[in-house]
């Protein structure tokens, strides 16, 4: 059989409903990927596995939430496409001219300045009272 994309629409919002339907499509023998997307509410299978087993199996994993699968597609998977090389177009711009750049800005507040002069604390060496 050759290789499908079976594309379907579903609720797949909460995380059981999600574990339960990939359980149940990983299951089947011949698929060989499987995408979801939460936000579209899709579910892209593809492999050589048959589309009709795919929705059957997938209707019966949700079937007990209350949650409907529709079928949006079903066909060949699309090609990957083609790079092409990149082709650079020369610049008549000197490469040398350019500004070094400035060190980097540090995100923290600088110390307070004190100025330069110092305050000296007597340290009695004979306490006029003492703690017992």
């Amino acid at each position: 059989m050759a290789q499908t994309k079976t594309v379907l629409k579903l609720d797949i919002a909460c995380q059981k409903c999600k574990t339960k339907v990939l359980k149940a499509v990983t299951a089947i023998e011949g698929v060989d990927k499987v995408e979801t997307d939460e936000v579209k509410g899709t579910l892209a299978v593809t492999g050589t596995a048959d589309p009709f087993d795919i929705v059957k199996r997938t209707r019966k994993a949700i079937a007990c939430a209350g949650k409907v699968v529709d079928v949006v597609t079903i066909g060949p998977p699309p090609k990957p496409e083609e790079k092409k090389p990149d082709v650079k177009k020369p610049d008549n711009k000197k490469p040398d001219d350019k500004k070094p750049d400035p060190p980097p800005v540090c995100p923290c507040p600088p110390y307070p300045y004190y100025g330069s002069s110092y305050i000296v604390v007597p340290r009695e060496t004979y306490p006029s009272c003492s703690i017992l």
